[in-house]
């Protein structure tokens, strides 16, 4: 019997009235955010689903996850975003795979897909990664270490910067949550201002905290659960 996966419309409905809702109060227009939805560990008849319930940008957080899903879903124009850290021998597939990398989080890594975009003879759509919450276990650059080595970035011509990302502190302090957001929207600000690039890309908020990503700035929201699964409801 096949499994019942109108839920996923229904939660995409719910979720996009959410993010009109949050976006009218603070006098942003919705259209202007995208949702990723996030496809860790699940299988392709769900983004089948998502995709048919109007998800047209999906999320992965493993290579070779996501090569299996893009195989057997070749048919549908999904866009294809990698969310999750990347490590550095994996660069050569995702550079790929990925319309746009949203985890660019050390210098070894912005080297090596530096190089496979100019096999490729084409710039690689990324967006830094920082750690805004300070957490040992979060991926990221540290602001300093970034900004001392600037340069290092700027001087890579095959990779394109669009923006930045960071993945927001695991607490329900709704403070210490909007810190680390704000912190992204600032650091934005600071390296505009200091290379001149446009970065039209915030990619923060997830499915526990995505209105107050809104209500910060973000226009990229990166939503797994609040999509995929049947029951879940956002608490802040």
């Amino acid at each position: 019997m096949k499994e019942d996966l109108s839920y996923i419309r229904e939660n995409w409905e719910k979720v996009r009235e959410k993010i009109e809702k949050v976006a009218s109060r603070v006098g942003r227009d919705a259209k202007e955010i995208k949702v990723v939805a996030v496809a860790k560990g699940v299988s392709s008849s769900y983004i089948k689903e998502a995709f048919l319930a109007g998800i047209k940008i999906i999320g992965e957080n493993r290579v070779q996850e996501a090569e299996k899903k893009i195989k057997e879903l070749s048919n549908l124009p999904i866009e294809w975003h990698m969310v999750g850290h990347l490590q550095t021998n994996k660069a050569k597939k995702a550079v790929k795979l990925f319309s746009l990398i949203h985890s660019l989080d050390k210098f070894s890594l912005a080297y090596e897909l530096n190089k496979e975009g100019e096999k490729l003879g084409r710039k690689i759509k990324v967006l830094i990664q920082f750690n805004t919450s300070g957490e040992s276990s979060k991926f990221g650059f540290k602001e300093d270490e970034f900004f001392k080595n600037l340069d290092i970035i700027m001087n890579l011509k095959y990779i394109d910067i669009l923006g930045l990302m960071t993945i927001g502190p695991l607490t329900t302090d709704k403070n210490l949550i909007r810190l680390a957001f704000k912190r992204l929207y600032k650091l934005r600000e600071k390296l505009i201002e200091e290379t001149k690039w446009e970065l039209p890309y915030l990619s923060m908020g997830m499915s526990e905290d995505f209105p107050i990503a809104i209500e910060e700035g973000a226009n990229l929201l990166r939503l797994g659960r609040i999509i995929f699964l049947k029951d879940f409801e956002v608490r802040i």
